[in-house]
């Protein structure tokens, strides 16, 4: 028996299925957020990944932000099951506006049945070229400049280091010597040897901000700990964790308070400038 009148399903593209469902593909998420990163803040991410224990390095190499995120998917550290990396950066950098975009990227569009239960996007849903799908390098966004904007710079400083150091101590500081003062200098030297092996690095860098709500928001999050959080993933990896075996090892940062108030100043009178000169313009 032969049915006649029946609809076909309808055959969705998976990008025109993502969007009708408020979603992003991973490489489209990585165009939104890429092609929305100054230079500067791509070469502070660079930089801060490249100085990480165990980094492989060369990621001052990218020239966009597409290509930076690429090359992060590339070495295994960002892909659909795994996007905390790159919300810690975006904190790091202020980019708070920004955060919403990796929730949006998913792995896989939704099943048949929810395609069929929902029917066909509207005519506004993004549909795909005929051509074959466009390369992630011909679809990215002009990347914002930041040449002639006001900034400020905040410096921040990152440090890690055992939390005790102490047992390291005893087991590698031990003299001889019979007279005190030799056996004091004897000492010291060693302790000294033993605290430079155990160094495990600092980090120094200026950030850049031109917008008053990322300075603003860069600096909430440092008070409330979620910067120091974000820097955790960022430095505390798992080539870190096998350098130092089973010993303890936490972070310090520190941001200039003065640096903050200082640039704060300077971009708020930014802003009023900006917006005496729209008034007079209109």
């Amino acid at each position: 028996m032969e049915l006649s009148g029946s609809t076909p399903a309808p055959s969705w593209e998976e990008d025109e299925c993502l969007d009708y469902y408020g979603m992003l593909s991973l490489h489209r998420m990585f165009e939104v957020v890429g092609g929305q990163l100054t230079e500067c803040e791509l070469e502070l991410l660079a930089f801060l990944l490249d100085e990480s224990p165990g980094a492989a390095g060369g990621l001052a190499r990218a020239r966009s932000g597409l290509e930076l995120l690429l090359e992060l998917e590339r070495r295994g550290q960002c892909d659909e099951s795994n996007l905390r990396l790159l919300g810690q950066l975006l904190r790091v950098l202020g980019r708070h506006d920004l955060l919403p975009h990796p929730a949006r990227a998913r792995g896989s569009p939704p099943t048949k049945r929810q395609r069929r239960s929902r029917g066909r996007p509207s005519g506004g849903a993004r549909r795909r070229r005929r051509g074959g799908p466009a390369t992630p390098q011909q679809q990215e966004p002009a990347r914002p400049a930041s040449e002639g904007k006001v900034t400020c710079d905040i410096r921040l400083r990152v440090r890690a280091e055992y939390c005790e150091h102490g047992p390291a101590l005893e087991q590698g500081v031990a003299s001889r010597r019979p007279q005190a003062l030799a056996r004091q200098l004897d000492v010291f030297g060693q302790a000294t040897a033993v605290l430079r092996s155990r160094d495990l690095g600092s980090v120094v860098c200026d950030i850049k901000f031109s917008e008053l709500s990322y300075l603003d928001a860069f600096w909430g999050d440092y008070l409330s700990g979620a910067l120091l959080q974000a820097l955790r993933g960022v430095f505390l990896t798992e080539a870190l964790r096998e350098a130092v075996g089973r010993e303890a090892v936490r972070l310090l940062v520190s941001v200039d308070e003065a640096d903050y108030e200082a640039g704060r100043r300077r971009l708020l009178l930014m802003e009023e400038e900006g917006g005496r000169r729209a008034t007079e313009a209109s």
